[in-house]
């Protein structure tokens, strides 16, 4: 029995750590108004990429440095947003400077909330709130096109999804995930994220240092997928 349980235990920590793709599947037909990869033609092989909690609340030359290998290997990413990120830096020139590199290299922004916190756990008030404050201050300094918000925490439930669509917006969460916050190793999260690409990926990293190396690591093996 006790070998059952442990067994047990560690299929549901695989399939919470890298869920297989059928299960992404089911959940995307699941919840049809939720973006977990990308339907393309059988003649594209484009893998979004997406990075979360930007701008870097602790260091805003991480933010510079993760646009410059961008910029390096001529990748486009989606930056998911924290309202409280930008108004942390609201008095420095330097955040117009960042949005302005950001779009000039031709990457979006997306929504991710005011504060890198638990979404599910906002009251509707709360939660719509959030969504449209962050938004104001991302129009500060960009106009976004493409309205995605990506949930903190990356839970959600069908009350967000009705929320989101009433305020125009996508949920979006994703496909292939090596959790960089909670494992902290470059190698090993290129290694995750390299062998587990496939055509409509979408990718999530997080803004932190050891994304620049994660990108170095791994941008030219989405370029080879491409």
């Amino acid at each position: 029995m006790p070998i059952i349980l442990i067994c047990l235990i560690l299929i549901i920590i695989f399939m919470i750590y890298a869920p297989p793709r059928p299960l992404i599947v089911i959940m995307s037909k699941c919840y049809p108004d939720v973006l977990f990869y990308m339907r393309l033609p059988s003649n594209l092989k484009s893998i979004a990429l997406t990075i979360d909690d930007f701008p870097n609340v602790n260091d805003l030359s991480i933010s510079f440095r993760l646009l410059d290998i961008l910029r390096l290997y001529n990748a486009r990413c989606t930056f998911f947003t924290i309202g409280s990120h930008i108004g942390h830096y609201e008095d420095s020139p330097e955040i117009q400077r960042l949005f302005e590199c950001l779009i000039a290299d031709g990457h979006e922004v997306g929504n991710h909330g005011w504060r890198d916190e638990k979404a599910v756990c906002l009251s509707e008030d709360e939660f719509q709130g959030q969504i449209k404050n962050t938004q104001k201050i991302i129009n500060t300094y960009v106009s976004c096109v493409n309205k995605w918000f990506r949930p903190g925490s990356g839970f959600f439930n069908r009350r967000m999804i009705r929320n989101c669509i009433d305020l125009d917006y996508r949920l979006v969460l994703g496909s292939i995930y090596p959790h960089d916050p909670q494992i902290p190793f470059p190698r090993l999260n290129s290694f995750f994220i390299e062998h587990k690409l496939y055509p409509g990926a979408i990718v999530i990293l997080h803004d932190r240092f050891i994304t620049i190396e994660t990108l170095e690591r791994v941008l030219p093996a989405i370029q080879r997928h491409d």
